[in-house]
């Protein structure tokens, strides 16, 4: 039996980054909560600072993982696997389906980055009814990736098992 964390390394680098990504939002989220309840009349620096270098380190990691997806897409497309039938089409379904979210990611976070700047420490409301819906829209990519429903080939498997022979 395979532990989560080696099964989620074993995954494609698209939905690894979701796993990681999720996994590092809901460790962030905790020590947020904890400083962003209404007793609180500012958010602390430090937490301040530990979301920037969070959502700095998801910037740089979602460039590095869609280096690696477009590498394996050219090498799907380079090394034949068009024409290797109904599983080609599903790998290359899902390979579109991981870059069109990568690249919905590459226009989020420096949009959240830019939105979220000039957000004063003082709304403290703000800050935690925003890592509580973070914190569990983490749980639930989490909960549709370890269920197997958070990829897009999935759909398709099933589409292809409903009209199939």
């Amino acid at each position: 039996m395979e532990s989560p964390v080696a099964a989620a390394l074993n995954l494609a680098p698209a939905t690894r980054l979701f796993t990681f990504e999720a996994l590092g939002t809901l460790l962030f989220a905790v020590p947020m909560l904890m400083v962003t309840t209404s007793g609180h009349p500012r958010v602390p620096e430090w937490a301040q600072l530990l979301g920037l270098a969070l959502l700095l380190t998801m910037i740089v990691a979602l460039m590095h993982t869609c280096r690696l997806t477009i590498a394996e897409g050219l090498r799907l497309i380079t090394c034949g696997a068009t024409g290797q039938g109904e599983a080609a089409a599903r790998r290359l379904h899902q390979q579109s389906g991981a870059e069109r979210r990568l690249g919905w990611l590459l226009v989020l976070y420096p949009a959240a980055l830019a939105i979220l700047l000039p957000v004063p420490d003082t709304w403290v409301r703000f800050w935690f009814w925003s890592t509580l819906l973070l914190s569990l829209s983490a749980l639930l990519s989490l909960g549709l990736l370890l269920r197997g429903a958070g990829h897009t080939d999935c759909r398709q498997e099933g589409l292809l098992k409903a009209t199939g022979p």
